[in-house]
């Protein structure tokens, strides 16, 4: 582990040199450097199945508001989840304060900051202002939306300098439409959309990308092609169709479709636009802190345990070595799943005195169980949590931010100068 922390705090200098001759800015040099260093070092953690990580998350997941103002089949917002009180879902708003000491913390390491998860995140009226934290410290930002808001400030939105917007639009028509988004209404969300791209005409903004995503299930299968002429009229960027979770546990009428999943680029160049939406003046509101992290990053001291490690052929989630949740009232969670009476997944409160949250002694046990299970069990006889990473049957293999998005954020935040076997070493595990 040494002699891997040593190489680290070796490589910055250079490596900062390099981009501050391709980049034009030593700051956006600085704050790129630690990114690629960080997720080398993650990558280094995740094939040796450590159980304490000196690495700090490249992803986050971040809800601006808990609470939504629809209510899906299937999600913690539906009113038989609500009525049954499956989850332990909260409602709260996310204050920019908070926003701001996460990022203090994890801001420089960060490649992308997807603003959503169970809520809806233009609830929150500081919405816009978060985003625009992020990229202080030239974190890719995106956000999910149902749009069906009667009041929306498009501008706010595109002056923020988001990434991507992901409309969730599951139908053409009210009808079909609003089967599975309970309480939604089109003719609202196709005014926003109108909105949005009527901003971003009048500003000389191409982004943030519009991604209409359809969730197609059998009661909307056959409104597709409507969709699809409607997102072209409207001047949406991005048409996706994507399968579903089944909620049928929930709605017994909704059931996924069998269409295959597919994606269509309704405007090209989406890299480029990604490329010109980077601005190293952006950097001017967080490089004290960009400075300060490049002189102590890897050589600070660590309150965490030695790494613990079986093999690199023992199976482990991706999301403890990759990211990092937080909801709207400062919890943290270890991936996108919600919490229920029966599954430990709050792995503490951001803000609570632990300076890493990342090794806290849910994620120390969590880590544990996939690498050593005997360790994992004298833990646990010892007082260790439990969390519910020990009984997990989802997806362990694929988080929010994986191989694909963290190539694309280096190809675009590095403008092209990084070739492409290195941003493989990166992102390929």
């Amino acid at each position: 582990m040494g002699d891997i922390l040593s190489a680290l705090a070796k490589a910055k200098v250079p490596v900062r040199s390099y981009f501050a001759r391709q980049l034009g800015d030593s700051t956006a040099a600085a704050v790129v450097t630690l990114k690629i260093l960080n997720v080398l070092l993650a990558k280094y953690h995740f094939l040796e199945r450590s159980t304490a990580v000196r690495s700090l998350p490249f992803g986050l997941l971040v809800d601006p508001a808990n609470g939504c103002n629809l209510a899906c089949p299937g999600c913690v917002q539906s009113t038989r989840a609500k009525s049954l009180h499956l989850f332990e879902w909260g409602n709260g708003l996310l204050p920019v304060d908070r926003f701001a000491a996460l990022l203090r913390r994890y801001g420089c390491y960060l490649m992308q900051i997807m603003f959503c998860n169970y809520g809806e995140p233009l609830v929150n009226p500081s919405t816009p202002q978060l985003i625009e934290a992020a990229r202080h410290y030239f974190a890719q930002t995106a956000l999910s939306t149902n749009l069906s808001l009667p009041r929306f400030d498009a501008e706010a939105y595109i002056r923020s300098g988001l990434d991507f917007m992901y409309l969730a639009i599951d139908g053409a028509t009210q009808e079909v439409y609003s089967k599975y988004r309970k309480n939604g209404d089109i003719a609202v969300v196709y005014r926003n959309v109108e909105s949005l791209v009527a901003a971003k005409r009048r500003l000389g903004k191409r982004a943030p990308i519009l991604r209409w995503q359809f969730l197609a299930f059998e009661h909307n299968a056959h409104e597709i092609p409507k969709a699809m002429e409607r997102a072209k009229e409207l001047g949406v960027d991005q048409f996706a169709v994507e399968t579903p979770f089944d909620v049928s546990w929930d709605d017994p009428a909704i059931h996924p479709s069998d269409v295959a999943p597919f994606h269509l680029e309704l405007t090209p160049h989406t890299e480029q636009t990604l490329a010109a939406n980077w601005d190293a003046r952006l950097l001017e509101g967080a490089a004290e802190i960009i400075e300060r992290e490049f002189e102590c990053a890897w050589t600070r001291a660590t309150e965490a345990p030695a790494p613990a490690s079986s093999g690199v052929s023992v199976h482990t989630c991706n999301w403890l070595y990759k990211s990092i949740t937080m909801d709207a009232n400062g919890r943290i969670l270890p991936c996108c799943g919600a919490p229920t009476p029966a599954n430990e997944l709050v792995f503490g409160t951001f803000g609570n005195g632990l300076t890493d949250d990342f090794n806290s002694p849910h994620y120390l046990q969590a880590r544990r169980y996939f690498a050593d299970q005997l360790a994992y069990e004298a833990a646990r006889e010892s007082g260790a949590p439990a969390p519910h990473c020990a009984n997990c049957k989802w997806d362990q293999e694929h988080t929010e931010f994986g191989p694909g998005e963290a190539a694309q954020y280096l190809r675009t935040v590095s403008r092209g100068t990084m070739g492409g076997s290195a941003i493989e070493i990166c992102t390929n595990w």
